[in-house]
């Protein structure tokens, strides 16, 4: 098995069209309660995956292996994070806006909506890394969602932010009833952080 990523909170490895994603001991916990969490989150994570491909939302498939791992199919394709151009910005952005417009509407929050957590393949967008996502209806929490993957947009692709967050906005606007409330709440979260910067 090959290491393909180490994160704070697991382990990857690619076994195949397999990856084998390990949450990891750590440590500084008492062992009842590092046993009790890794426990959760995967559970936690599976139900995220398995309920967001039940709304039709692009993700892989997966399953539990033991109490802290699970076994993910691999995703053969390009990391939007280096592929996001000018040229392809509009039908990246729309595809992205679309799905997290599904995940929304079924009150999935993904939680690290980032370019580094979406792959194109065969030209369709997949979500992968719900490992910090949750159950939410809360407006404020899709809004939340949305303003970090702009903060992303706008930090690691700053030479072309306008076009593909333009392009996801609309996307989620014409594929989302409730989300007219989601992006006036967006707007606030955006000037709450404007004022924090110039403090």
């Amino acid at each position: 098995m090959q290491i393909i990523a180490r994160g704070a909170e697991a382990v990857l490895k690619k076994e195949g069209d397999r990856v084998i994603k390990e949450r990891t001991r750590k440590g500084y916990r008492l062992p009842q309660l590092d046993v009790r969490l890794r426990k959760q989150r995967t559970q936690q994570e599976l139900r995220l995956m398995n309920e967001a491909r039940r709304a039709g939302v692009n993700v892989p498939m997966a399953r539990e292996i033991n109490e802290s791992t699970l076994e993910i199919e691999f995703v053969e394709g390009k990391m939007v994070k280096n592929i996001l151009s000018e040229k392809n910005a509009d039908e990246i952005g729309a595809d992205i806006g679309k799905e997290i417009a599904k995940l929304h509407a079924n009150g999935i929050i993904h939680g690290d909506l980032t370019t580094s957590n979406m792959i194109l393949e065969d030209d369709i967008i997949f979500l992968i890394d719900f490992g910090l996502g949750f159950f939410s209806q809360r407006i404020e929490d899709k809004a939340v969602d949305l303003y970090l993957l702009k903060e992303v947009i706008t930090s690691t692709h700053n030479s072309i932010e306008k076009k593909p967050w333009s392009a996801v906005i609309n996307a989620y606007k014409s594929s989302f009833d409730e989300s007219d409330k989601i992006i006036k709440t967006l707007h606030q979260i955006e000037k709450r952080g404007r004022y924090r910067k110039r403090d």
